[in-house]
C-alpha cells in the first residue's frame, strides 16, 4: 500500500499541480502543496523499508502499547515470508536513504552558507550602503538580487539604478524583500536536496523547478496595488531584455526563475482571489498527504488491535491427573 501510494502521488500529483490554476493565484499554497507531495513520496519510500524491518526493530513494546494488543500480534502482522533476511536488507536500505537525504541537505546548507559569507565579504569591499536599505555595487549589468541569512541584504547594481525608474526600483526591492521574509532560500535548499537524493524520480526534480517558479510569483505579490504591479512588470521586462537574470533569492545560480512572459502576464492581469475555502482545502490536502504514509505504515498494528485476539501458551506435555 505504501508503494502504491508513493507511485500514485508521484505520478498524479505533479500532473494536477502543474495544470491547476489556483497554484498560480496562490503561489504560497502551491509551494506548500509541492513540499507536501515531495515529503509524502520520500517518507513513503523510507517507511516501506522500516515496515519491512519492523520485526527485527526494538519498537515492539511501543507499538504494542499504541495498538493495545500483544507483541506477538504486532510482529505477526508485519512479518513477511522472506523472514529476517529481507527485514535486515530493508533496514539497511531505509537507513542509507535517510542518511543520503540528511547528508545532502547538510552539504547544501554548508555550501550556501559559505557562498553567502564570501559574497558578504566582497560586498564590504566593493559595496556602498544606501540610506534606503540596500547595497549598491558598480557593475555594467543591471541586476537586483538578495542575500539571505543573518546579515541579509538586497544588492542593486549601478546599471540597474540607471535602467529602472523610481517606481520600478521600489517594486523590485519589495520583490527581493519578499524572498527574504518567506525564506525561499531554505525551501529551495530542501527541494534541491531531495531532488539530488532521489535523482531517478522525476517528481522531486519537477517539485524543485516548480517551487523556484512559484517563489518568484509569491515575491511578485509583494506589489499590492495595480500601479506597483505594473511597475514590477515593466521592471521584469527591463531586466530581462538585457539578458540578465531576473530577481532571484540567490545569485549563485542555484535557483531557477519563472518565465518572464508568464510573470508579466500575471502581474498586469486581474489578480485572482483566493477564497478562505480554497485555503482550507489546500490545508486539508496537505495534512492528508503528510498523514497518509504514517497511517499506512501503522495500519497493520491498528488491524491487529481491531482483531482483539490473544495467544495462549499450551503445555508441551499433556497434564496427568
Amino acid at each position: 500500500m505504501l508503494a502504491l501510494f508513493a507511485l500514485a502521488t508521484a505520478t498524479l500529483a505533479p500532473r494536477y499541480l502543474v495544470a491547476a490554476r489556483w497554484v498560480v493565484r496562490s503561489p504560497s499554497g502551491g509551494i506548500l502543496a509541492w513540499q507536501a507531495v515531495s515529503v509524502a513520496v520520500a517518507s513513503s519510500t523510507i517507511l516501506i523499508g522500516l515496515t519491512l524491518a519492523l520485526p527485527i526493530l526494538p519498537v515492539g513494546a511501543q507499538l504494542t502499547s499504541l495498538a493495545r494488543t500483544t507483541h506477538l500480534d504486532v510482529t505477526d502482522h508485519y512479518a513477511t515470508p522472506a523472514g529476517n533476511g529481507l527485514a535486515f536488507l530493508a533496514l539497511l536500505a531505509a537507513a542509507a536513504m535517510t542518511a543520503r537525504v540528511v547528508v545532502l541537505f547538510a552539504l547544501a546548507l554548508r555550501r550556501a552558507s559559505r557562498e553567502r559569507r564570501a559574497q558578504h565579504e566582497a560586498l564590504r569591499l566593493v559595496g556602498t550602503p544606501s540610506p534606503e536599505g540596500y547595497t549598491v555595487i558598480d557593475h555594467a549589468m543591471p541586476l537586483v538580487y538578495c542575500l539571505p541569512g543573518r546579515h541579509r541584504t538586497v544588492v542593486v547594481t549601478s546599471a540597474a539604478l540607471a535602467a529602472l525608474t523610481a517606481e520600478e526600483l521600489d517594486s523590485v526591492l519589495a520583490h527581493e524583500r519578499g524572498h527574504l521574509r518567506a525564506r525561499h532560500d531554505l525551501a529551495l535548499i530542501v527541494s534541491g536536496a531531495l531532488a539530488r537524493a532521489f535523482a531517478g524520480i522525476a517528481v522531486f526534480r519537477t517539485a524543485h523547478q516548480q517551487i523556484a517558479v512559484l517563489a518568484e510569483m509569491q515575491a511578485d505579490d509583494s506589489a499590492r496595488n495595480w500601479l506597483s504591479r505594473r511597475a514590477m512588470a515593466t521592471a521584469l521586462v527591463t531586466l530581462g531584455a538585457t539578458g540578465a537574470a531576473t530577481p532571484r533569492p540567490l545569485p549563485s545560480g542555484t535557483t531557477a526563475t519563472g518565465s518572464v512572459t508568464s510573470r508579466v502576464g500575471r502581474l498586469i492581469g486581474a489578480p485572482g482571489r483566493v477564497l478562505p475555502r480554497h485555503r482550507a482545502a489546500v490545508a486539508l490536502g496537505v495534512l492528508a498527504l503528510l498523514a497518509a504514509p504514517l497511517a499506512l505504515a501503522l495500519s497493520p498494528a491498528l488491524e491487529a488491535s481491531a482483531r482483539d485476539c490473544c495467544h495462549v501458551a499450551l503445555p508441551s506435555e499433556p497434564v496427568r491427573r
